[in-house]
């Protein structure tokens, strides 16, 4: 086995005994070929929970392990998740959250997903009216219910959810996943993988390595 390829198992091991990231679908358009393929090569283990409005639930499925509808429409599974992803977080979601509102499963969901303190990360894409796919629908920013939609986008911040681009999303997943060494609250020891996704980790004074983080740092000479 080569070098690369033990690094791939090792990496896919620790991915599976980390919690998975949870990811609701809604049915807003726009972008969605796009956003999957970014999700599809993220390096997370998914859950998925689909709206029964969408079209193309079967483009999902082989991305991780969908949940079945009603498991999720009465409330959440009992497994922890690291993360919510809204990737489709439109405006009639956002203001049914921050109006209480909550007629829909989703609506629920969510509501119970931010009363437990999971970490919600949306894309502001379709939600946020200076988004360059609202611009290009001829959303004037200048607008007074565009200024509401900011007022309302605000809240929702307050409320614990993170809006994103989908870089930054992706870049939220892996500061939660790695914890540096140095960072604030209690130290943890650096796994294999925190070295594959960030080597300098390992130069870093005092930092604190597992077994395995050590041998494969001697093997690699890093």
């Amino acid at each position: 086995m080569t070098d690369e390829q033990m690094e791939h198992l090792v990496t896919r091991i620790i991915q599976r005994l980390q919690p998975p990231v949870l990811v609701m679908v809604t049915a807003a358009a726009g972008y969605r070929q796009t956003i999957r393929q970014r999700l599809s090569v993220c390096g997370q283990t998914l859950h998925f929970i689909l709206d029964d409005d969408i079209t193309d639930s079967a483009e999902w499925q082989s991305l991780g392990k969908v949940l079945p509808a009603d498991l999720w429409r009465e409330t959440l599974p009992p497994e922890p998740y690291r993360a919510l992803l809204l990737p489709f977080l439109d405006y009639p979601l956002a203001a049914a959250l921050i109006n209480g509102t909550l007629s829909s499963p989703i609506a629920r969901r969510l509501h119970e997903t931010l009363l437990n303190g999971t970490p919600v990360l949306a894309l502001r894409y379709h939600c946020d009216p200076d988004s360059e796919l609202n611009q290009l629908r001829g959303a004037a920013a200048d607008s007074a219910y565009a200024g509401h939609m900011r007022a309302t986008l605000a809240r929702l911040a307050e409320c614990g959810v993170t809006l994103c681009s989908m870089n930054e999303l992706l870049e939220q997943l892996i500061s939660r996943q790695e914890a540096p060494a140095g960072a604030s609250g209690p130290r943890r020891y650096l796994t294999v993988t925190d070295i594959v996704n960030n080597p300098t980790l390992a130069t870093i004074p005092g930092s604190l390595l597992t077994d395995a983080a050590s041998d494969f740092v001697k093997n690699r000479k890093i």
